[in-house]
């Protein structure tokens, strides 16, 4: 008769309307993601589709590179807002002072939207080698004359990287690289060990380094925990970092230089600046 009662109690009541409240939510939230999720990929498809055609359009006009900074715009001014993602911009004139190699934190896949926002004209980007492969994004790609490089096979690593910077100098293009090489999936305000290549890259082009950095958005889109709320993500251009005083013996200064003041932007500009 006690437990009967205990059931039927207003505190085992409230219990299970917070459970099924919670459960509700949890249901909510998953589905929310998924559903943002499917509208982000058929807008990667239908942009990949337009970048095709641009990119024959830009190539008759000698523009071949822009073809990126169109599909960009379109993921940060359709694709973006579809989504619920808004942009705070700071810095963006320091990407009007000529070539240069562009760097970037690199946190989740949502980054080609909000990289679409801050993409300098006349920039090609430089991908992981399997992007190659992609339906659409992968023909968008090389029509948009990305670089492709294997990081696994060091050889043909070098040897694209030569290429790189023969191919941007001559013809006065900026490149795009994420110096982390992969996602970070960061909860925290922090950055995964910088790689050499964009530097020493950098280096062999006698280019500046502009640093683009993007605020920790676990807030506003999280794919491990299934949340996607939407919000606004702060972008900040750095000014540039001048390459002429370092050579390929001192490259490690340069790169504890550029990502020592990335991190410290990164941790001003996130709403959560945890790093522990």
């Amino acid at each position: 008769m006690s437990e009967a009662i205990a059931a039927d109690s207003p505190h085992s009541y409230y219990l299970q309307i917070g459970i099924i409240l919670l459960v509700l939510f949890t249901a909510y939230r998953v589905f929310n993601f998924y559903v943002k999720a499917a509208i982000a990929l058929v807008w990667v498809f239908v942009l990949s589709l337009y970048g095709c055609f641009a990119a024959f359009f830009c190539a008759a006009v000698g523009r071949r590179a822009m073809t990126n900074w169109l599909v960009a715009r379109g993921f940060a001014y359709c694709a973006a807002p579809c989504v619920g993602i808004t942009f705070e911009v700071e810095g963006e004139e320091y990407l009007n002072k000529g070539p240069a190699i562009v760097i970037c934190n690199h946190q989740a896949s949502m980054d080609v939207l909000i990289m679409g926002r801050i993409f300098p004209k006349d920039c090609v980007v430089m991908s992981k080698e399997s992007l190659k492969y992609v339906p659409f994004l992968g023909n968008f790609m090389r029509l948009a004359a990305a670089v492709f490089i294997d990081r696994k096979n060091h050889e043909s690593a070098l040897r694209t990287t030569q290429n790189a910077v023969e191919f941007i100098k001559q013809n006065k293009l900026s490149l795009w690289i994420f110096p982390e090489g992969t996602r970070s999936r960061l909860d925290k305000c922090d950055l995964l060990p910088f790689k050499k290549g964009a530097f020493h890259l950098a280096l062999q082009a006698k280019y500046p380094i502009i640093p683009i950095v993007i605020a920790n958005y676990s807030d506003v889109y999280n794919s491990r925990t299934k949340k996607w709320p939407g919000g606004s993500v702060k972008i900040k251009v750095l000014p540039p970092v001048s390459t002429q005083e370092y050579t390929p013996e001192s490259v490690g200064e340069l790169v504890d230089h550029t990502r020592g003041i990335m991190l410290e932007t990164l941790k001003e500009i996130s709403k959560d600046s945890k790093t522990e």
